[in-house]
Order: C-alpha cells, then sequence, then structure tokens
C-alpha cells in the first residue's frame, strides 16, 4: 500500500509546504471503505508475473558470473582440503 501521490498541479494559493498527506491508517480506511479487503492486493497479480522473470534472469547471471570465475572449483577444492586435513587429525588421534 502506497500514499497517494499528491497532485502535480494543485489549485491556486496552496503550495508544497500546505499540502498535507493522509496517514498510512487513513489511506487504509479509505480503501477498505472503497473496495474491501481486495483492495488491499489490487496489482498483486501482475506483481508476481513480473517478479518470475526478473529474478529468473537475476540467478542465471549470479550462476554464469560464479561459473566463468571459476568459483564452484575454488569451494570444492576448500571443501576438499578441509575435510581431509580433519579426517587426517582424526586418524592421528586414533592412532595416539
Amino acid at each position: 500500500m502506497a500514499f497517494p501521490y499528491p497532485l502535480p498541479y494543485p489549485e491556486r494559493g496552496l503550495t508544497p509546504a500546505t499540502l498535507k498527506r493522509p496517514s498510512f491508517s487513513v489511506v487504509g480506511k479509505q480503501i477498505y471503505m472503497r473496495d474491501g479487503l481486495i483492495g488491499f492486493f489490487r496489482g498483486l497479480g501482475p506483481t508476481f508475473l513480473r517478479t518470475f522473470p526478473v529474478n529468473a534472469s537475476a540467478l542465471f547471471v549470479y550462476e554464469e558470473t560464479m561459473r566463468i570465475l571459476g568459483a564452484e572449483k575454488v569451494f570444492h577444492r576448500m571443501l576438499f582440503m578441509c575435510m581431509s586435513r580433519r579426517l587426517t587429525a582424526l586418524k592421528d588421534a586414533q592412532l595416539n
């Protein structure tokens, strides 16, 4: 829910300092009185339709960047090194 934007060309004699924006609760009451509960969800469908391609493309770019930089290989090498050190330490502890 957003505040209504003030008129770009207000009546004569009104300046931006004299224009008052309604409070959050007043806007909520107006929406509920005009459209009911469904008024709070207006525009949700188009937002979901827009969200999927944007997030999918962002994930694709991230994954391709990581692939180009070879970040997966670095992580796997670090993981392998940590695990081999841990196993070596456990083996040494069992022998002592």
